[in-house]
């Protein structure tokens, strides 16, 4: 793949690759006349400049600073020698110049200057991004803009928001502020630190002067491995992950929690977070709500998510919320993440869960002597293939051959005579029960021998195949698990065998969806 080295192209793109349904957040942005320094947090839906200021019209230009390369460390040539970094950008748009202005995007995570001729507020709704600082070492003859991403109404100090980056304790209690009245130029003022460190305000951005250059962007850095920024949930067995790091020098702990978008018309789809086993409990998915890691300096934890299908609209829709990154640990600094889900309506060929082809196996391991008391262990274990289809209408069926990709799956059961076998009684999911007999003279009837002249008929044999969806301890084990892999216990009984009444064999199952259909070939 060919690197895109035109920035501005790489800016379109990412744009475009915004989700169009996402988790949104609201944002007010509170302009001044004169120069402000504005730091959004979330992306428009119309990133064009002169859409997003329509309705502010005293709004005359927009800058940005933006480094020619995402990154701005400096390379390291093959002989060992640093190559020269390209200048920083700096796009401008111009009200009445859009086709000249190289600034054409507003985009979520990053510093913009605004010249306003009069005083103006805006609320828009937004999808959030995350944080992206170019810090640009002193003296190098441009400015570091870096913006507070904390809780709106908050405040945090200057030192304990920046001190553990690039600035340098010193520098982190000197930011700038962004003002001025010349249209020609921002002006720059330091604020007097007096005792401590100044107090900056959520969605505020100022200028630094930084002691190295970096793409730091604050003590929380969280990562998702896709364009759009998004945690983005397009079928039935996606999954996508989530890394957050601590990027600071101190440990700390950081909240990851899980929410309602703040647009009322996106509904929140049902998010399962992969909690990895320990020594004392297994793997398992857990509904996501809000989760707490300590993070060492430097360390990182990726979470694995994903949507819980069951509960999802069978018709199909769309849907969208937010993820919450927060430091915990003094800096109150908080990143949000859409996320994006939806389903399509369902058909012959896509079934919702757990309609469809359920295939797997039953280890029976205990049976009962005669009815004469509990199961006891067997001798060995008798393994055996099981397939139940679950039909458009949700009944369960028992099935005995079924051609998948060409190839003919078969289960023991049930006798010859039948390929499938509707349910007796029960719920996929619950407790399901099957009913068969294997009449006298079937022709797998165990107890007839065609060439033995005194077993020519049998006798009849019941059935009864039970799977119950719960644990040892009656604990229901119906839970969708992105494998959609379901497990419980299984009980088998004979009847007819003899006078002293039926015999039970008892064991587990494990079952997969391996083809989520309403309807089979015949």
């Amino acid at each position: 793949m060919r690197p895109i080295r035109d920035f501005a192209l790489f800016i379109l793109l990412f744009a475009l690759a915004l989700p169009a349904l996402a988790g949104h957040v609201s944002e007010t942005v509170s302009l001044s006349a004169g120069w402000n320094a504005v730091y959004l947090e979330s992306t428009p839906d119309d990133p064009s400049p002169a859409a997003f200021f329509a309705d502010l019209p005293q709004v005359e230009r927009i800058g940005c600073y933006e480094s020619s390369v995402y990154s701005a460390l400096a390379q390291i040539a093959s002989d060992g020698t640093s190559i020269a970094q390209k200048p920083a950008a700096f796009l401008v748009w111009e009200r009445g110049k859009d086709s000249s202005s190289t600034l054409q995007r507003i985009l979520g995570g990053r510093v913009y200057f605004v010249y306003s001729t009069a005083a103006g507020t805006k609320t828009f709704y937004g999808v959030p991004a995350c944080p992206r600082t170019t810090w640009q070492e002193s003296g190098s003859g441009f400015a570091t803009l870096a913006g507070v991403s904390i809780p709106a109404g908050e405040t945090v100090s200057s030192l304990a928001y920046f001190r553990e980056g690039p600035l340098g304790v010193d520098a982190a209690k000197k930011p700038h502020s962004v003002g001025g009245t010349a249209a020609a130029a921002p002006q720059y003022t330091q604020f007097m630190a007096f005792r401590g460190s100044p107090t900056l305000k959520a969605g505020g951005a100022y200028a630094f002067e930084a002691e190295s250059v970096s793409d730091w962007p604050g003590v929380v850095r969280v990562s998702v491995p896709n364009a759009s920024g998004a945690l983005s949930f397009t079928s039935a067995s996606a999954l996508q992950s989530m890394t957050v790091a601590n990027a600071g020098t101190t440990s700390r702990v950081v909240r990851v929690s899980y929410g309602a978008s703040e647009l009322e018309s996106e509904r929140k789809p049902p998010l399962k977070l992969f909690i990895p086993a320990t020594a004392t409990n297994a793997s398992a998915w857990v509904d996501f709500t809000t989760h707490d890691f300590s993070l060492e300096a430097g360390a990182s934890v990726q979470l694995a998510m994903s949507i819980d299908r069951t509960k999802i609209d069978a018709e199909g829709g769309e849907y969208a919320a937010l993820v919450t990154v927060a430091d915990l640990s003094g800096t109150k600094m908080r990143v949000r993440v859409p996320v994006t889900a939806s389903s399509e309506a369902e058909g012959e060929a896509n079934a919702a869960y757990p309609k469809g082809l359920w295939y797997g196996n039953i280890e029976l391991s205990q049976v009962d002597h005669m009815s004469d008391g509990a199961p006891v262990a067997a001798g060995g274990a008798m393994r055996l293939n099981a397939m139940v289809f679950v039909d458009g209408s949700s009944t369960p069926k028992l099935m005995q051959r079924v051609s998948v990709g060409g190839r003919r799956f078969s289960a023991v059961f049930p006798d010859m005579a039948h390929n499938e076998l509707a349910a007796t009684s029960g719920t996929f999911g619950n407790l399901v029960q099957f009913d068969w007999v294997v009449a006298a003279d079937a022709k797998d009837n165990p107890f007839r021998h065609a060439w033995h002249p005194d077993h020519g008929t049998g006798f009849d044999v019941t059935n009864r195949l039970a799977f119950a969806w719960r644990t040892e301890k009656g604990d229901s084990t119906w839970e969708y698990t992105p494998e959609e892999v379901t497990y419980g216990i299984c009980t088998w009984t004979l009847g007819g065998l003899s006078g002293r009444g039926d015999i039970t064999m008892r064991g587990t199952f494990a079952l997969r969806r391996i083809l989520p259909v309403t309807k089979l070939e015949e």
